[in-house]
């Protein structure tokens, strides 16, 4: 949807030209959709947005994991604090 909003039709062929106005029109006048754009915009930059540094893994696939590398079920206290840090400094959470 975010090629539909960016104007990237090359990227969009696949979807129904009637269907990419409807969209296009939207992503234009609506109101709702314009504020909460802005909001998300503004969620994603501010320095208290979430900050989880393991990828496209899930929570519980990362859990996992990490109870294997440690011979142990991992708490989801353990977990959290591993997928909340940095890499280079595990005693540092990323948001500090």
């Amino acid at each position: 949807m975010s090629d539909v909003h960016k104007g990237r039709d090359h990227l969009t062929l696949w979807i129904r030209s009637s269907i990419k106005k409807e969209l296009e029109a939207h992503f234009t006048h609506d109101e709702g959709f314009k504020r909460q754009r802005l909001t998300n915009v503004a969620n994603r930059a501010s320095p208290k947005s979430s900050k989880y540094t393991d990828g496209s893994a899930t929570f519980m696939k990362t859990k996992s994991r990490l109870s294997k590398s440690l011979d142990r079920e991992a708490t989801l206290a353990e977990t959290y604090k591993y997928t909340h840090t940095l890499k280079a400094n595990k005693e540092r959470f990323v948001d500090e």
